[in-house]
């Protein structure tokens, strides 16, 4: 799995760019629209569908950099446990349970 995280970390990179890229070219076009004075003048700003699509846009976003930062950390504290965890026999063959523990938390904290 370690071989997969580099090309993960930039896809996740590209593609928080690519729709960093998108959102910002929309907020774009609402701004010159709606603040700008771009709109047609029989169009209401109250109710139009582009004000409930920034607001889905903003939280999608927020929730894509959230999920995949949170996935991703969780994701190497599994690996490191699961790479770690079948060499605990071997280190208490050298030294006591107390004293890795000690060390971990050590480490840890």
């Amino acid at each position: 799995m370690l071989v997969f995280i580099p090309v993960l970390a930039q896809a996740k990179r590209v593609g928080l760019r690519e729709y960093g890229t998108l959102a910002q070219r929309y907020v774009r076009d609402f701004d010159e629209k709606w603040l700008r004075g771009g709109a047609p003048a029989d169009e209401a700003f109250v109710g139009s569908a582009d004000i409930q699509s920034l607001a889905d846009l903003q939280q999608l976003r927020g929730r894509a950099r959230h999920e995949i930062s949170a996935h991703h950390q969780g994701s190497r504290l599994s690996l490191a446990v699961l790479t770690l965890l079948p060499l605990l026999p071997l280190l208490l063959t050298m030294l006591s349970f107390e004293e890795l523990l000690g060390r971990l938390l050590k480490v840890v904290f």
